[in-house]
């Protein structure tokens, strides 16, 4: 259960982070590349997702720089939000599995009944 909480926990971190990411980006390029505020967040989405259109590119030496950057830090971490929400996925619903289907319990402790009562008559079976 704790293992949950942190994976979500780390979901809400980076998302956060992608937020701040993108803020920072499309105030960035609505100031150096004079793109207006959706542009900016359509480009940063392009980038991030690597569809990468073509229809924006910057044109300044700083933007570009940025962007190369921006690229790194988007992808990667737009790939490590999507490991942690299936990392989170692939734990619920494994619980929910376990605790959904009891002959899975049922099975694992008759299995080791089963083996306990044999080691007992193999016991008993040398004296």
């Amino acid at each position: 259960m704790t293992d949950n909480r942190n994976t979500r926990r780390d979901i809400l971190i980076e998302i956060f982070v992608l937020i701040i990411l993108y803020i920072i980006g499309t105030l960035f390029y609505h100031t150096f590349e004079g793109w207006n505020y959706i542009d900016s967040v359509y480009f940063i989405t392009a980038t991030i997702t690597t569809i990468g259109y073509g229809d924006f590119v910057p044109k300044t030496d700083i933007g570009k720089i940025f962007t190369i950057l921006l690229a790194f830090t988007g992808i990667s971490l737009a790939f490590l939000l999507i490991a942690s929400i299936a990392s989170y996925r692939q734990k619920a619903v494994g619980t929910h599995l376990a605790q959904g289907l009891p002959i899975l319990k049922d099975v694992g402790q008759g299995s080791s009944k089963k083996s306990q009562q044999t080691v007992k008559q193999g016991q008993s079976n040398e004296q």
